[in-house]
């Protein structure tokens, strides 16, 4: 069983040397742990690509990559044929590599979040062996890091947030191999991945890192030292940082005040102007319901098993404890919150559970188990329900085979697990499995449930649309009906927040055949143009409408419903 590292010395190694004996225990169990990873890799990719993209994020993100690999032009990012400045370009050039290998679909879109996923995986489980040098704790560490629901969150649905936190554990593990083994070459690797993940979400990735690396100082009471090599690494940064800033703001000079101005101070501190103001206590809410069970028994293993801790380990476990605090409390302090936000504290949090359950009683992990015997029940009764109030579309086969995973990741993790420690861990990846298994199924089979216009594209695609001259869609932005038609769609700005669009740095009208705001008169006569037309198709939200002076020209309209849309033809 792959959560059960133990080994029989007695029995196997009485021929050995402690030495020898010592080695052959440490490859058994690393084996065994990429091996793990390799199950992992094989769970995370089977049925990838089986549901639509979703709105609005991850759509936008597979729409930009899309754009970039049919244009070939990757400095400037767009979106529905507007420039959009948003973020920065890293996340775009990986999933435009997917495309470019499995081609423009959702795998493609999705298939290196996965990667991203192994790769944390591997780093968590290197940072506990580097901090703690057991093995039995490292695959602990890893093996709950994969069971927090915020990690599937980020690793099944394309944004920028999987990426980063890869390059700020990365950062993480590079400082403490450098401070710890006097490797010089991960003060460089730190530096870089630090200019990667400013690469793909801006100076974020700062705070994080110096969130690790204060506590680390403090609590070690490890002097402040600058040599030669912090100023090289810091100018590796910024050139790894800056390159394509240093590009495209060469070539729109106005675009500095809007990254420094309003997309990291008003962000920061006027998140009302993205619609992403949240209170104090958002995350404080979220936090536990995103990391169920682990992020509770985590806290619950700190209190009870903190102070007899060794000096050494009881330091370590300080700096992961305060570190996590910290970025905590400086996301919570932001204006601009979102769930994913917070991912890049849960590494950390891995690892002291990881630790932490260790040490703890066989009793306690026991009391453990039984939580993940209650989810899988309630989780599969949910399913049920569900599926019999007609809340979800859930054919018996796909109901049989979630039934069956859930059983099968059951049985083994009881059967063939040595100890409570590894029963509790086996049952934990069990049934992150089997969630994952589900979310394909019902996914691919209510498609309007998680927000996707698959479907819709599909009913665009039939018929008397295929051959529609213009597709528009009424005061909201849909990019994955983009997508999948593989054609423009030009969107109609009223009055959404979804819809407002930055045309500033565009260096020409051409944008205009994709975009009209109808508030200005010259688009609001083109729209009128184009419903008077014979061969054009109107999308609208279900319960939206037109203005009442425009509401007459749809009596000559077919309209059929799809989801929460509706299509005018």
């Amino acid at each position: 069983m792959l959560f059960t590292p133990h080994v029989n010395g007695a029995d196997n190694y009485r021929n050995l040397t402690n030495f020898e004996a010592v080695n052959q225990v440490h490859f058994i169990l690393k084996t065994r742990f990429y091996s793990f990873l390799l199950l992992i890799f094989v769970i995370v990719t089977v049925g990838l690509g089986s549901w639509g993209l979703t709105e609005s994020s991850e759509a936008r993100y597979a729409e930009i990559s899309r754009e970039m690999v049919k244009t070939g032009d990757y400095l400037h990012p767009r979106l529905l044929d507007i420039q959009h400045f948003h973020k920065p370009p890293l996340t775009y050039y990986i999933t435009a590599l997917g495309y470019n290998i499995f081609g423009i679909n959702e795998f493609g879109a999705r298939f290196f979040l996965q990667v991203s996923l192994i790769i944390q995986l591997l780093l968590v489980f290197k940072l506990a062996m580097l901090l703690f040098k057991n093995e039995k704790i490292a695959f602990s560490s890893a093996a709950i890091y994969f069971t927090f629901p915020i990690v599937l969150i980020a690793s099944r649905n394309l944004t920028t947030d999987s990426y980063l936190a890869t390059t700020i554990l990365g950062c993480i593990y590079a400082y403490a191999v450098y401070k710890i083994k006097s490797k010089t070459f991960y003060l460089y690797l730190c530096y870089f991945l630090m200019g990667l993940g400013f690469l793909n979400k801006g100076p974020v990735i700062i705070l994080p890192v110096l969130a690790f690396t204060i506590p680390w100082k403090v609590i070690l009471k490890d002097k402040w030292k600058f040599s030669i090599h912090h100023l090289l690494g810091f100018l590796l940064f910024l050139l790894v940082s800056a390159s394509w800033f240093i590009l495209i703001i060469r070539e729109i000079p106005e675009l500095w005040n809007y990254f420094i101005q309003k997309h990291t101070v008003d962000r920061a501190l006027s998140a009302e102007t993205f619609h992403r103001d949240k209170p104090f206590w958002y995350f404080i809410v979220l936090a536990p319901l995103v990391g169920l069970p682990w992020f509770i028994y985590t806290i619950i293993l700190s209190v009870k098993k903190y102070k007899p801790t060794p000096e050494t380990e009881r330091k370590f476990i300080k700096i992961l404890l305060w570190s996590s605090g910290i970025v905590f409390l400086m996301f919570s302090a932001f204006s601009s919150k979102l769930v994913l936000y917070i991912l890049p504290i849960f590494p950390l949090l891995a690892v002291v559970g990881g630790f932490f359950l260790s040490e703890s009683s066989q009793r306690l992990k026991k009391n453990f188990n039984i939580t993940y015997y209650v989810l899988f029940v309630l989780f599969i009764l949910a399913l049920i329900l569900l599926k019999l109030i007609g809340q979800i579309q859930l054919d018996v086969i796909s109901i049989i085979a979630i039934v069956v995973i859930a059983v099968l990741g059951l049985v083994l993790s009881i059967k063939f697990s040595t100890s409570a420690r590894s029963k509790l861990l086996a049952l934990g990846v069990a049934f992150t499995t089997c969630v994952i298994a589900a979310f394909a199924f019902v996914g691919d089979q209510n498609p309007y449930l998680i927000n996707t216009t698959r479907d819709l594209a599909a009913e665009l695609e039939n018929g008397e649309l295929e051959n529609a001259e213009n597709i528009m869609v009424y005061d909201y932005m849909i990019p994955s009906t983009a997508f999948y038609l593989d054609r423009p769609i030009i969107t109609v700005h009223e009055g959404n927040f979804n819809t407002n669009r930055e045309v500033q740095f565009e260096q020409d009208s051409e944008y205009k055949k994709t975009y009209l705001n109808v508030n200005k008169p010259e688009d609001l006569r083109r729209f009128t143009d184009y419903l008077q037309g014979d061969k054009n198709v109107l999308i609208m939200r279900r319960k939206g409408n037109l203005p009442d002076s425009l509401q007459h020209y749809l009596s000559k309209y077919k309209v059929e419903e799809a989801g929460k849309w509706k299509i005018y033809y």
